[in-house]
């Protein structure tokens, strides 16, 4: 069947309604905000729909600072680019509705579908007139969008429909969290660190505080399933050091200014093997990843206030053999550096973790694992504590704190400051998780947001669920039914928790 494309008479054209917002308002650029991977992967909605797989048009969508809303990607051969849309025509309405007359959620739904129905698109090129395009949502598992890199090892790594996979052991229809926190001992045990804990999961963790580096502290924490092997693991991170004035001064792995001395690095692969199979990863010494994916926004965030300095943001596949059975392994990582001035470089390596399972594990279980990730989040009173023992260290008071007591006791001098400090650390973080929010929809493909009515904050669940609840201890459950209340026949007070806009305060 070919597709329609037709331009629109303006007396016709859907945008020109009473009462519809105009381009560029206050209103309309609250909730411009649509993750680019969501429309491109047809991902599932919590709307309830027909059975069978969800699809979508295969675009990704920008918005811009006048109002509008760019179409930035378009997939090859997806059904968007057969129905004559091209990477730089502007969206402007869906079926019968103007995009000033949805919210970021709703015309995310708008968009998504089961495979094979069809939505009309409105879109303009150039300056012309709105056109229409009946476009048939296809799945889009395959090919990224046009303009986007290839990735150069293996094949481009896609997440798996949730609604089609099994996303937890040992649970069918449902889902189940528990809101887990890890205390600091060496910050006087204060809450350091908030993570969902999907049900019947273990972990261990713990903060590792590093005194004599730049990086003063690192998180230790595993958690995994014993029924399915899955295990999502945080890696160590550092700062780097180097410099060629000082010959035979500085050894490989001294302490130079805070950072370990090591020649730059700008290479995901090579950091791997020379780094982290060292001890970290050793199972993967010698082997080569199987794939690999580059997010260029986390890339770009990640140096956002270091002019001149570069990064690389990945995700490496690796595949390797445990007691006969084979497996994979996916490492996350972003590599920052900074280009050789006199003779001295500084790198380092931020936001690392890992997830690893039997052969074929990961993909049927990717938005659990990525929302796992996603909540975990250190809390503005340890954020605070490290910004203190920050200023304690530039003061040279490193011997005296790293003695747990000493450093305990020095902490308490600063309470007030510490409390202080973590609420502006609060509202400076709810300012910017719009921006934060914008970046985790984008690439954690398969996860959706959700206000905690207890909490006041937003959470990441796995797509494809009709039911989100939470209690007022943490617990959180998803049912693929669409009459399900937890609070039948329990007395833990659960409430529905809404779908939230990224982009509304």
């Amino acid at each position: 069947m070919k597709p329609e494309r037709k331009a629109i008479p303006p007396a016709q054209s859907p945008l020109r309604k009473p009462g519809v917002v105009p381009f560029g308002s206050p209103r309309f650029l609250a909730w411009v905000t649509i993750g680019a991977m969501a429309l491109m992967m047809g991902s599932a909605t919590t709307r309830a729909q027909q059975e069978g797989a969800v699809g979508g048009a295969g675009i990704g969508l920008k918005p811009t600072g006048d109002g509008r809303v760019l179409i930035d990607r378009v997939a090859p051969e997806g059904p968007a680019a057969k129905a004559g849309i091209l990477p730089g025509d502007w969206l402007v309405g869906v079926d019968r509705l103007a995009l000033a007359e949805m919210d970021g959620s709703q015309l995310v739904d708008a968009i998504r579908g089961p495979v094979g129905s069809k939505v009309v698109l409105v879109y303009v090129r150039g300056n012309g007139s709105p056109l229409s395009a009946t476009v048939i949502r296809a799945s889009l598992s395959g090919a990224p969008a046009q303009g986007a890199a290839q990735p150069p090892v293996g094949q481009s790594l896609q997440p798996a429909n949730p609604l089609q996979t099994p996303i937890a052991s040992g649970v069918t229809g449902r889902m189940m969290f528990s809101q887990q926190t890890i205390l600091d001992p060496a910050a006087n045990n204060i809450p350091a660190l908030t993570f969902l804990l999907p049900q019947g999961w273990q972990f261990q963790g713990q903060i590792v505080w590093l005194h004599e580096f730049s990086v003063l502290a690192n998180l230790r924490l595993r958690l995994w399933d014993n029924h399915t092997s899955t295990t999502v693991e945080w890696l160590p991170t550092q700062h780097f050091s180097y410099t060629d004035q000082l010959p035979g001064l500085l050894q490989p792995g001294a302490n130079w200014m805070g950072g370990i001395v090591a020649a730059p690095v700008t290479d995901p692969l090579e950091f791997v093997e020379g780094f982290w199979t060292q001890q970290a990863l050793p199972h993967l010494r010698k082997q080569r990843p199987t794939a690999r994916e580059d997010f260029p926004v986390i890339a770009r965030q990640a140096i956002a206030n270091s002019p001149g300095w570069q990064a690389k943001a990945v995700r490496l596949r690796y595949g390797f053999e445990r007691q006969g059975a084979p497996w994979e392994q996916d490492v996350y990582f972003t590599l920052a550096y900074a280009p050789v001035s006199g003779g001295v470089s500084m790198w380092n390596v931020q936001g690392a973790y890992t997830c690893l399972a039997p052969k074929g594990g990961l993909d049927a279980r990717t938005s659990l694992l990525k929302a796992v990730v996603a909540n975990a989040s250190f809390t503005p009173e340890w954020l605070a504590t490290y910004s203190v023992v920050k200023q304690l260290q530039r003061q040279g008071l490193q011997q005296q704190m790293a003695d747990t007591a000493a450093f305990g006791r020095k902490l308490q001098d600063y309470t007030a400051h510490i409390r202080q400090l973590g609420q502006q650390i609060h509202e400076e973080r709810m300012k910017s998780f719009d921006r934060i929010a914008e970046t985790q929809r984008e690439y954690l493909a398969g996860v959706e947001t959700y206000n905690d009515p207890y909490q006041g904050r937003a959470v990441y669940m796995p797509a494809g669920y009709k039911e989100y609840w939470v209690n007022q201890k943490g617990e959180m459950v998803l049912s693929e039914r669409a009459d399900y209340n937890p609070n039948v026949g329990d007395d833990k007070d659960w409430r529905k928790m809404e779908r939230r806009d990224p982009m509304r305060p």
